[in-house]
């Protein structure tokens, strides 16, 4: 039973400290996001482009989503069914337009709360997977260059998703993955590119991972999300039917069947503040060891915390964990196409270096990434444990990269490890 131990219980300064310290999180939040806002440097955006992701229209997948998703973890290469063709030909204008926004834009902010809403996300959800396949498809075909073009821009959406709600950055979290797993074994399966187009690609990956999509973060903002929503239920005292878009979730109307409006403030919102901190450190945790994901147990059996986030469902043990796997395979698969293009820089005479100069700590596991390069110098193998803790992925260059399992980048030479 609940007990009814309203905000007047609580206390008025404990009370008055509570909303200051939401409105404060909420105006640094959104301070970040206008910052990652502004123009992106890399497109046209200054010069006035005429693209935006606000301005694209939402299509409908008209083919299932298993073949989707199967296309999409074949990898760099596969070729596609006639059926997925006519579905990206189908929708031509909108994946240019698409591709055009990609270069030009960053995350609009269109007003204040922007960045809690869900709609934008149905203009760039289904159009990013056509793009991440048409690259498996150029790949095919040896169209090198218009498959890299085609992951970058994925993952440089990405990037951009990050910036918007927690959704948002949880789909992002999962295109990123398979972009930057797709760059890095074509980049190794394909014909060795030039060492100006090495270098171009270094940059444009560089300038992708300052923002990559992560777990905390996409915590961080479910929490803020609530603590406004329950703050706005306190200060206006409407229902929540009666307030607007951007502080009307769905746990908004869980949390006020379960206690009465003035208790919101002084018993609900700490306590589901308190879960979901609990679970963004852990993410945080997991970042730097995967083991840490174990710990979701701690907070995720909290029916009430399950119940009134709009995360919801996916707030329980095994999705957390999953998403904290995917967590690492983002950082994974983004320091592999790194190294992947630090290694084929580093060709010279016929031979790859028998070490790269410094590799960055496995997001998955206890050490650095692995290097290891073929007896005969004419290919290497770059591997991460991958999100189960075990290298025991593809070895075949551009072959399908399998998700929940170890990443293994390969060059073929003449005899590879």
């Amino acid at each position: 039973m609940v007990v009814r131990t309203g905000a007047s219980g609580w206390g008025q300064s404990r009370l008055r400290e509570y909303l200051d310290a939401t409105q404060a999180e909420w105006d640094a939040e959104r301070a970040q996001i206008r910052e990652r806002s502004r123009p992106a440097g890399e497109g046209g955006a200054q010069q006035g482009c005429g693209a935006s992701y606000a301005s694209l229209s939402v299509i409908q997948q008209q083919v299932h989503p298993v073949k989707v998703e199967r296309a999409i973890e074949a990898g760099p290469g596969a070729p596609l069914s006639p059926d997925l063709l006519a579905e990206i030909e189908r929708h031509r204008p909108a994946i240019d337009a698409f591709q055009q926004a990609a270069r030009c834009s960053q995350y609009e902010l269109a007003e204040d709360s922007a960045w809690v809403e869900y709609d934008p996300i149905g203009r760039f959800m289904f159009v990013t997977r056509l793009v991440l396949i048409e690259g498996h498809e150029l790949a095919s075909r040896g169209d090198v260059r218009g498959a890299l073009d085609r992951y970058l821009t994925v993952a440089k959406v990405g990037a951009d998703m990050s910036a918007g709600s927690s959704v948002a950055d949880l789909i992002g979290m999962y295109n990123a993955v398979h972009a930057y797993r797709a760059v890095a074994a074509l980049v190794a399966g394909a014909p060795r590119l030039h060492a100006a187009e090495l270098a171009d690609l270094d940059q444009a990956l560089a300038e992708r991972g300052r923002h990559l999509p992560q777990l905390a973060d996409a915590l961080r903002k479910e929490r803020l999300y609530l603590r406004k929503a329950a703050m706005s239920l306190f200060d206006t005292g409407a229902l929540p039917g009666e307030l607007p878009p951007e502080v009307r979730p769905i746990g908004t109307v869980a949390l006020t069947t379960v206690f009465p409006r003035e208790a919101l403030l002084g018993r609900a919102a700490p306590r589901l503040d308190a879960w979901l901190r609990g679970a963004e450190q852990i993410a945080r945790d997991a970042q730097r060891d995967v083991s840490q994901s174990a710990r979701f147990q701690e907070i995720a059996l909290d029916p009430l915390a399950a119940q009134a986030t709009d995360l919801d469902d996916r707030l329980n043990t095994r999705i957390l964990r999953d998403f904290a796997g995917r967590d690492c395979a983002v950082r994974a698969s983004y320091l592999l196409a790194r190294a992947t293009v630090e290694a084929e820089r580093a060709y010279a005479d016929g031979v790859y270096p028998e070490a790269l100069r410094s590799l960055a700590q496995d997001p998955c596991g206890t050490g650095p990434l692995v290097y290891r390069r073929s007896p005969s110098g004419e290919g290497y193998t770059l591997s991460s444990v991958g999100d189960n803790g075990n290298a025991d992925g593809p070895r075949a260059a551009g072959g399908t990269i399998r998700e929940n399992g170890g990443i293994v980048i390969t060059r073929r030479g003449a005899s590879v490890l």
